[in-house]
């Protein structure tokens, strides 16, 4: 029986990173200073337990997924095919300045679509938004698809029509559509690809597959099990998906780089492989403080609060996508976790009344993010 469980300690600051740098299998979903929120099997639990952990069962992953993972909860997201079909009709109502581009195809050879934006007359700077590496997080498909319907339709006002003049902004809303079509008709929190490995296990975690320091840890959160929830991969960009933000982003060269997931409400810039900062003293501050300035911009809108930190100061991650992006090409990367905050707020799962706030919340940091990109 998988469980979904509180875990603290006597000593949580030390404990938690000991929890986080341990190869236990665990699927983890929030980690702090103070507790950690992780999906496990009995057994793994007893091993927390005997090591020192104080374990607090939530609830089993059946009963969450009955309380939240209702029909009302799956109508109104995007599948792959219904995302296509609404990304081609955004081009085919914006032809001078949309394009739908396929810059790859999936393990089961699904499409992998982008769409770019922009009247695409020598325009030398170009920004990318990305969506849903994790297949159980749907959110992060309508975030970036409804950014683009929005600068689309706001394409004759400004700033919104100089950016599009004269750079161009690509997005792409569902990088991993075996996964998320898995999440969607046979097991709602499946968050890998749909690769299958040497040893029958099923799928690689896309966004431990980057190769910038892939590979270097061998933890929970990047692991070289093949049936664990952040399986690496057997090397470095092994996987198509992957393969495909690669060549486009080696392509394009991009200025600024955000890839939406869900959840914790945080914005998480490099470096995931270390806890040791960015040595670059302009680059780090210049992150740091757009993180900081977008936060405050989300909060002005609904009021919530998404913490702006170091993606290891969540976790330590190696292989993640804004490590790749920015160790790589140098460029300004930002992962954006959206909503809620907690795994009793729904975690991976909310309803799709939750789609419109947190656009709403996140449409200023996007904009914000282009307007410096840009200057």
């Amino acid at each position: 029986m998988n469980l979904i469980v509180n875990v603290t300690s006597e000593r949580p600051q030390a404990a938690m990173n000991k929890l986080a740098e341990m190869p236990l299998g665990l699927d983890i979903w929030e980690l702090t200073a103070e507790h950690a929120v992780v999906r496990a099997a009995e057994a793994q639990l007893e091993r927390l337990e005997k090591m020192g952990y104080t374990i607090e069962q939530l609830q089993e992953t059946e009963a969450f997924l009955s309380d939240f993972a209702t029909e009302e909860a799956a109508s109104g997201y995007h599948s792959a095919a219904t995302l296509e079909h609404d990304m081609r009709a955004l081009a085919q109502r914006f032809p001078e300045i949309a394009a739908l581009e396929e810059i790859g195809r999936s393990v089961e050879k699904r499409p992998i679509w982008a769409l770019r934006l922009g009247e695409r007359k020598g325009s030398t700077t170009k920004i990318a938004f990305m969506g849903c590496h994790h297949a159980r997080e749907w959110l992060a498909v309508e975030v970036p698809y409804l950014l683009a319907e929005h600068l689309l339709t706001n394409s004759t006002t400004d700033p919104v029509s100089t950016w599009l003049s004269t750079s161009e902004i690509w997005v792409a809303p569902m990088v991993n559509p075996d996964g998320h079509e898995h999440s969607r008709t046979t097991e709602r929190l499946w968050r890998k690809n749909r690769r299958t490995n040497f040893d029958g296990t099923i799928g690689v975690d896309p966004n431990r597959n980057y190769g910038y320091m892939w590979g270097t840890l061998d933890i929970d959160t990047s692991s070289h099990t093949p049936a664990d929830e952040t399986y690496v991969g057997p090397r470095a960009f092994s996987e198509p998906e992957t393969r495909a933000v690669r060549d486009l982003i080696g392509r394009e060269l991009f200025a600024g780089v955000i890839t939406y997931h869900s959840y914790s409400q945080l914005i998480l810039y490099p470096w995931g492989y270390t806890r040791k900062p960015i040595q670059n003293a302009a680059d780090r501050n210049a992150m740091a403080t757009l993180a900081t300035k977008m936060s405050t911009l989300i909060k002005a809108v609904h009021g919530k609060e998404y913490v702006a930190e170091q993606s290891s100061q969540l976790y330590p991650t190696a292989g993640d996508t804004t490590d790749w992006t920015y160790g790589v090409y140098g460029i300004p990367s930002f992962t954006i976790e959206l909503r809620p905050r907690t795994a009793m707020e729904g975690g991976f799962i909310l309803p799709a009344s939750q789609i419109q706030p947190t656009f709403e919340e996140n449409t200023p940091t996007a904009r914000a993010f282009i307007a410096a990109v840009l200057d």
